[in-house]
């Protein structure tokens, strides 16, 4: 029996079995599906937050089943995959227990790897999960969640989802996978919650849901009535005897759109309007409240389904993936890349070799515990060119990369260092260090916003070690005549980013780099960091704790002297190495634990940079509560939004149950610290603060707490935060496909003073786009929408990304500005489909535009087309590409008109239809003109353009 047969066919078992009928003990990790998984009774509703909102604390949420199946597989595969050099996984060990991160990795790693990166990876495909009950492009969408009797086209959207996650494993493109895998879970699992699937007496999950090749059958038409009228909050038997007789699968409809035929059942509870009109009531059942759910009483039977399907899709996905891809979606890798940005200038041979020989030696570290990073990058540069990106899984072939580097040519100072680190932290996961070997300072300073806001984005620390040698033989003009302060920008960003500058020289630069293989360890944290240009003596503290392993300080610059004591005050020498004006102190276990304190005397710019290795680390995102059907907490990015309440969350890693967290500081860079308690967020594991409004500008953020033995401890966020005025966001409803002019859609929500702001817009590989989008002028606490296009070439390699970056800065104030990327998959074209995109054809028009209009006149006429759409499975948007005038469509089905209207200042016009798969076709409009002006032609133009390029991806499950 193969693999994915054994695995789907003990789901099955368990589903009639019950919770303790375990035969073998090969099946027992299974109980985490009925004794671990579901432990009482938790929903639908999308997080943890929607708990607080509610008060459904006895309801299962999104984030619940995700976290559980995720957690489930994880162990599964470490299960199948026995590792070489430590004790065998055993299933039985974790029986009766609760699963987590920190308990899976330990038991099969050992000490050699910190559940930071998985953790990291599962919060962003739960945010992913539930931003599909937040975000406009999906909350009302009733393909997304089962709503509306949208049965089939919600499971062909599904089959969409996963072509276009097995298409980011593909391109490695493991950020979009994981977000495509929180949007296919959230579906999956709303269809038991929003269906009739259970109140069809049904046990097991549905068979053919989500599973390529097969489709669901058995749906009730759009005249049969489904439901009964309930008058109660609790609605039970509210299903018609007949489609429970005939087992015809239904769903409720929601709000308005699409509109409720009479005698359907509705979704239901307080926010649910549809549920006034016949058939009144509902059938959801997201939680186990009566006044959000009428069928609350199937919740928990619907929420153990939903788990099951989760875990089948998983398994399912395994069979198309090796189970490295799997873990490497999941987060389970030691670190998220090894990451270098390199001056090739003829000057810079030995920082080459000096980075060889770094590689090597961590790759052949990392080979003896079988955790390699995602990713090896390496962007080359110099003057004037940058790039290309080389980005590998491969360790070897990442050193043959290396290998053929050479340091050629040169020119005069300075050179391309942003634009090449710019390509390096779009293509470097969040969570990574860069480090950066140059001898030049920069000559594309305005790129330093895009820069910042990256890095802040991605969380990416960025390290440069700067060679400054005057006996070296690049042709540069006479370095005294070169500014003092040309690095300072590169200080900027080391700082910010929580980083290091490190100046040396080329006799030290091999000695020096081994700061590198300090930084990768994956469980480094960072315990102080100073830079200041500030001379004579001064006194800095840092915590050590019982959970350090090891701690090492890094001094460099102007430092005449320094002096490092331990808590009881004796001076401590540690082991040090100094190569010119950098020194390396590092202390090993058993360290003292308490407060330590480091005495320097100063003569000009100095960096202070302290860390140390420890399994207690945390993870933290701005949240801000949304409430309405679905209420939750939405995930902010890592740019937080100043002027709106917010709450902190904390994921607190590796923490024994004898220590605890009691507060998190926010230090403005400008400002008094801000420091909050933190408070349990009811059994998640989380920890939550009530930060109100976060401050504008740049901040950093620590977290304090005791250790089990009484003792305070500390841990500080490695990168500055910066809050903004204003949020930008990317949405993409469907693949790009070479050659196609693909569209996207793009907002701008504004929550401060700037009244207007300026839009750039960039894509990593120079393909085609409008860039020109103009300035949009926005009122407080309003959201202007627009689009966008880009086009990549017919001959754009498939499996492959372009990621497209959007900034928008304050008219009146640069710096004042807010950020977003989007990475796109370029996906095949399928050969063979079988539906059209929705035809549109003329019903009649009205009005017209005479020949030789004066523009001062041509506001006064009018012209109005109706257009006829044939689309199975309905028009979802109409949307106005070129023109102005105001569309509207309806009603709801197979058949739709759509009305445009506009004066004849815009004879033109082109309109955009999707259709509920996501394919979509353009008409051209061309406005009917006088006879009286041409003399003959009473009729006027309807140019189709039928079956654009992002039609053919949606449909082949048809």
């Amino acid at each position: 029996m193969g693999r994915c047969e054994f695995k789907v066919c003990i789901l099955l078992d368990f589903s009639s079995a019950g919770p303790m009928a375990i035969s073998s003990p090969m099946l027992l990790f299974l109980l985490l599906l009925v004794a671990v998984v579901i432990p009482g009774s938790h929903s639908f509703f999308p997080n943890f937050w929607s708990k607080f909102l509610s008060f459904t604390w006895g309801s299962y949420t999104h984030q619940d089943l995700t976290e559980e199946a995720i957690l489930n597989i994880t162990l599964q595969i470490l299960l199948d995959n026995p590792h070489p050099f430590r004790p065998e996984l055993k299933a039985q060990d974790f029986q009766g227990k609760t699963l987590t991160a920190d308990a899976i990795l330990g038991a099969y790693f050992g000490e050699e790897v910190s559940p930071r990166q998985f953790r990291a990876s599962l919060r962003q495909i739960v945010s992913a999960n539930a931003n599909m009950d937040f975000l406009n492009g999906t909350r009302d969408d009733p393909l997304c969640h089962f709503d509306s009797e949208r049965l089939k086209q919600g499971n062909w959207l599904l089959l969409r989802m996963r072509d276009q996650l097995l298409g980011s494993l593909k391109a490695k493109e493991y950020e979009g996978a994981r977000d495509k895998l929180g949007q296919i879970l959230h579906s999956l699992q709303d269809f038991y919650s929003h269906t009739n699937w259970v109140e069809m007496g049904n046990t097991d999950i549905h068979p053919d849901l989500a599973t390529p090749g097969r489709d669901i059958r058995s749906i009730a038409g759009l005249s049969d009535e489904t439901c009964t009228d309930c008058t109660e909050l609790s609605c039970k038997n509210n299903i018609v005897q007949a489609i429970e007789e005939r087992q015809l699968l239904t769903s409720g409809y929601y709000g308005d759109f699409p509109k409720k035929p009479h005698g359907k059942c509705s979704h239901g509870g307080p926010f649910d309007d549809s549920r006034l009109f016949s058939a009144r009531g509902g059938i959801n059942k997201d939680t186990a409240a009566a006044i959000f759910s009428p069928h609350h009483f199937l919740h928990q039977i619907a929420a153990e389904l939903a788990l099951k399907a989760s875990i089948k899709f998983l398994n399912e996905l395994r069979d198309d993936v090796t189970d490295r891809e799997m873990l490497r979606i999941l987060g389970v890798s030691a670190s998220p890349a090894l990451s270098f940005v390199m001056d090739t200038t003829g000057s810079m041979g030995e920082e080459i070799t000096t980075a060889r020989l770094q590689s090597r030696h961590i790759i052949q570290r990392q080979r003896q515990t079988l955790l390699y990073p995602d990713f090896y990058i390496l962007v080359p540069f110099n003057d004037p060119d940058y790039g290309p990106v080389y980005k590998t899984s491969d360790p070897n072939e990442f050193l043959r990369y290396l290998d053929d580097l050479q340091a050629l040519g040169g020119g005069d100072e300075p050179e391309m260092c942003l634009s090449a680190l710019q390509l390096a932290l779009i293509h470097t996961p969040p969570n990574s260090e860069i480090f950066v070997f140059t001898d030049a300072s920069s000559k594309d300073a305005h790129l330093k916003s895009s820069v910042e806001a990256l890095i802040q984005e991605r969380k990416i620390k960025v390290s440069f070690l700067v060679t400054e040698d005057p006996s070296r033989t690049r042709v540069r003009s006479r370095r005294e005549l070169l500014p003092q302060d040309r690095f300072d920008l590169y200080a900027n960003l080391s700082e910010i980013s929580g980083g290091q500058i490190i100046f040396t020289n080329n006799q030290d630069i091999p000695a020096v780099s081994e700061v590198i293989s300090e930084s990768v360890h994956f469980d480094v944290v960072t315990l102080f960091h100073k830079q200041s240009m500030e001379r004579g003596s001064s006194t800095h503290e840092f915590q050590v704790d019982d959970f350090m392993r090891s701690v090492c300080l890094f001094i460099n610059g102007d430092v005449s002297s320094f002096k490092i004591h331990d808590p009881t005050g004796k001076i401590q020498h540690g082991n040090r190495q100094s190569n010119g004006k950098f020194t390396r102190v590092s202390f090993k276990n058993p360290l003292a634990a308490g407060r330590w304190k480091i005495e320097m005397r100063t003569t000009g710019p100095h960096t202070l940079h302290i860390q140390g290795r420890s399994l207690v680390d945390f993870l933290y995102y701005f949240g801000v509560p949304v409430t309405g059907s679905h209420p939750g907490l939405y995930k902010l990015s890592n740019q937080p939004v100043s002027g709106v309440s917010a709450i902190l969350v904390v994921d607190v890693i590796g923490l024994p149950d004898s220590a605890h967290l009691d507060h998190v500081t926010i230090t403005p860079v400008k400002g008094v610290p801000l420091k909050v308690e933190l408070e349990p967020a009811n059994q998640t594991g989380l920890l939550v603060a009530q930060v109100g409004q976060v401050p504008l500008g740049e901040f950093s953020i620590g977290v304090s707490g005791q250790d089990g033995k009484g003792s305070a401890f500390l841990r500080e966020a490695p990168q500055h935060g910066k809050s903004a005025e204003c949020v930008v966001e990317i949405t993409n409803e469907s693949p790009l496909m070479p050659g196609e002019m693909h569209w996207l859609s793009l907002s701008i929500s504004s929550y401060g003073a700037s009244p207007c702001y300026t839009i750039k817009m960039s894509n990593d590989r120079g393909y085609r786009m409008n860039t020109t989008i103009p300035r949009v002028f926005t009122d407080v606490n309003e959201t202007h929408e627009t689009g966008f296009w880009i086009q990549a070439p017919d001959e754009a390699e498939t499996n492959t990304v372009v990621t497209v970056t959007a900034q928008a800065e304050a008219c009146e104030d640069k710096a004042q500005n807010c950020f977003t990327l989007l990475p796109l998959i370029i996906m095949a074209r399928p050969e063979v489909y079988s539906l059209q995109a929705p035809v549109c054809s003329l019903l009649s028009y009205s009005g017209s535009c005479p020949l030789s209009l004066p523009p001062r006149l041509c506001q006064q006429h009018q012209w109005r087309s109706v257009l006829h759409i044939l689309d199975p499975g309905g028009v979802k948007y109409a949307q106005i590409l070129s023109g102005f005038g105001s569309i509207s469509h309806g009603p709801d089905g197979t058949s739709e008109r759509v009305e445009y209207s506009s004066d004849c200042c815009f004879p033109k016009a082109e309109i955009l239809l999707t259709n509920y798969w996501g394919a979509t076709s353009s008409c051209l409009l061309t406005a009917p003109f006088s006879a009286s002006n041409l003399g003959h032609c009473t009729d006027w133009i309807l140019l189709v353009v039928m079956c654009c390029s992002s039609l053919v991806n949606y449909l082949l499950y048809i």
